[in-house]
């Protein structure tokens, strides 16, 4: 029977664990760590959170504290290493992500939803200005993937950042597309059905009153 994993591994916790099976670090040397790889790109990282989490992890068996360390006149820190059952819940969350497709809410959706509520010259306007910020996003990103490969990082190391630009480019092609739908009146400015369709009213039969 195939293991799973009943507790929800926020993507934070899984570059922690991820960080901890190759050698134990304490917290600071996790969050360098990650913005050197550039982790920051693909979570939101920041000091609260990443001690939250740790302590999370901790109080789950899943990593624990290996050692203190002390530099000088700064606060002592700890170091912390990956368990036995963190690494399994690494690999099992691994594994859970890449099979199985995850409903995901996004900001721009809701855009999407409610957009027939701007004027259309409006929305396109909008739309426009989005493709235009992901295209110099699409360009920054590509040029540090370019870099990284060019300072021997392999492409396997670099499989999430070369993701993220191919979805990237795949919305601002679509987004252009409904733009420029807008501007030439072949996307029909009308939320909803109308109701006076008459499939519907083949379908539904008349209204009771």
């Amino acid at each position: 029977m195939t293991d799973t994993i009943s507790v929800d591994v926020s993507p934070l916790a899984l570059s922690i664990l991820e960080l901890l099976s190759e050698r134990p670090m304490h917290p600071y040397e996790l969050a360098a760590t990650m913005r050197s790889r550039h982790h920051d790109e693909f979570i939101r990282l920041n000091f609260g959170s990443l001690y939250h989490t740790v302590e999370v992890l901790e109080r789950n068996g899943w990593i624990v504290s290996a050692e203190r360390e002390k530099e000088g006149g700064r606060p002592e820190r700890t170091i912390y290493r990956l368990t036995d059952s963190g690494r399994k819940v690494l690999l099992l969350t691994v594994g859970e992500i890449l099979a199985e497709p995850r409903r995901e809410y996004l900001h721009f959706s809701a855009g999407l939803m409610f957009m027939h509520h701007l004027e259309p010259t409006v929305a396109a306007e909008k739309l426009e200005h989005r493709a235009q910020a992901l295209h110099a996003l699409i360009t920054k990103l590509s040029h540090l993937l370019d870099e990284l490969l060019a300072s021997g990082h392999t492409r396997l190391t670099l499989i999430e950042l070369e993701h993220k630009i191919a979805l990237l480019e795949g919305e601002r092609g679509w987004v252009r597309k409904i733009a420029k739908g807008i501007t030439d009146g072949k996307l029909e400015w009308r939320a909803g059905i109308d109701a006076g369709d008459e499939r519907l009213r083949r379908k539904h039969g008349k209204s009771a009153h």
